[in-house]
């Protein structure tokens, strides 16, 4: 689960794992400055010949959702290597980034955001690994008048009530994957049943969820809630049991939750599939041990894409990083790439007021595909997966296999601007 009410679809706990940080080309770690402040004339460049843009990069380094931060950083340094062929220039303007470290805390996105903008001069915004983080930042992109693209944060309200011009959304929102939740189920005819924690995110959820579910000819049979710090499901469990739903849908938040209590009752050997969204590797490691069967869906895992941009994705986080891609590699991939295509589109010029109009409607290829943003909002339209959890020789952890692709004109949101 994504803290800070970035999405409550990806159930689990966050079990944070240290990634090791390796300095792209032209860029920097932590809160150091790259060569050049860049030309960002009253918040803006104004891209005149050879000037360097500079990308401000407020992300969530250390803290409690660092790990996420991580993915998406090291998807970003290895997206700009694929979007400028290695040469961190595009049409003539060296590209110099500055990564700033919220600590995961919303004051200090803010702090970070105003330090680029208003001290370090910096050209485009991107970054916010919570929501909370991101919607802060909004009105200071607005202010400065500069483009800022947000990921992997996924409330509604940021391509919603908070929305601007100059905000670009790589990642998919709340609405998007709860629409691909519903429709990793294939009965669309059968009946479910939700258990989630009882306080405002479990409830929102199992709302959202059931409007989409019944809008989809499911029929939701039972809501169960229990207590969020609870070690004990079995009371919960038993209900559902009495009420055999075909397929039974969890959302949750935190560690231990109930997974272990859905295994020792047994649920998949009394018919009742579980479903739930996939977090990243080191939380299915963690809480999905025995879980082989349970479907769900994914916004990423390395394998299930295959177009070149994953491809060169997952080869660079291999040679640079030691690692496969995680669950915000690619959302960190395809903000980079995007950015690159807008000044390619504006011949290099950053200005927020040109960058934007050349970035609305744009689409891009990124590693999962085809993403456009949309020009009503500026939600970037992807794919999504339906999942099944397999055990694979190799992996110690049960691998999400694909059931289908979810394409992007399935799980188009509402403009909610």
């Amino acid at each position: 689960m994504r803290q800070g009410k970035k999405s409550v679809w990806v159930a689990g706990a966050a079990v944070l794992a240290s990634v090791a940080l390796v300095a792209g080309c032209g860029t920097t770690g932590g809160n150091g400055n790259a060569g050049g402040s860049g030309n960002n004339s009253g918040g803006n460049g104004t891209g005149s010949a050879n000037s360097p843009i500079t990308i401000g990069v407020v992300t969530s380094l250390t803290g409690a959702l660092a790990a996420y931060g991580q993915e998406w950083q090291r998807g970003f340094k290895i997206g700009l290597q694929y979007a400028t062929n290695g040469t961190d220039t595009v049409d003539g303007h060296k590209i110099n980034v500055i990564w700033k470290d919220d600590n995961t805390q919303p004051n200090q996105a803010v702090t970070d955001a105003r330090s680029l903008l208003g001290s370090d001069k910096v050209n485009i915004l991107a970054g916010g690994v919570n929501s909370a983080s991101a919607i802060a930042m909004e009105p200071i992109a607005k202010q400065y008048k500069t483009v800022y693209v947000v990921g992997p944060a996924v409330a509604d309200s940021i391509t919603g009530a908070d929305y601007n011009k100059y905000i670009f959304k790589v990642s998919p929102n709340s609405y998007m994957e709860a629409k691909a939740a519903v429709l990793s189920i294939p009965d669309p005819h059968a009946t479910v049943a939700q258990l989630a924690p009882n306080y405002a995110f479990g409830w929102d959820s199992v709302k959202a969820f059931k409007q989409l579910a019944t809008a989809a000819g499911m029929k939701d049979v039972l809501n169960v809630y229990a207590d969020p710090t609870a070690t004990d499901f079995t009371p919960q469990l038993q209900k559902i049991i009495q009420a055999h739903p075909k397929y039974l849908f969890v959302t949750w938040a935190g560690a231990p939750g109930p997974w272990k209590s859905i295994q020792n009752m047994q649920l998949q050997k009394q018919g009742i599939t579980v479903v739930t969204g996939i977090p990243n590797i080191a939380a299915t490691q963690a809480l999905f041990q025995g879980f082989a069967g349970m479907r769900g869906f994914t916004t990423y895992y390395y394998k299930l894409p295959n177009n070149p941009v994953n491809n060169y994705l997952i080869s660079h986080d291999q040679s640079e990083f030691h690692t496969v891609p995680d669950l915000f590699d690619p959302d960190g991939m395809a903000a980079a790439i995007a950015i690159v295509d807008g000044l390619k589109k504006t011949g290099g010029n950053p200005n927020g007021n040109q960058l934007s109009a050349a970035m609305s409607g744009m689409s891009f290829q990124g590693p999962k595909g085809t993403y456009t943003f949309r020009a009503s909002d500026h939600q970037a339209l992807q794919a999504q997966y339906g999942v099944v959890l397999k055990q694979e020789p190799g992996f110690n952890y049960p691998v999400p296999t694909l059931t289908k692709v979810i394409p992007a004109s399935a799980t188009v949101p509402p403009v909610l601007n």
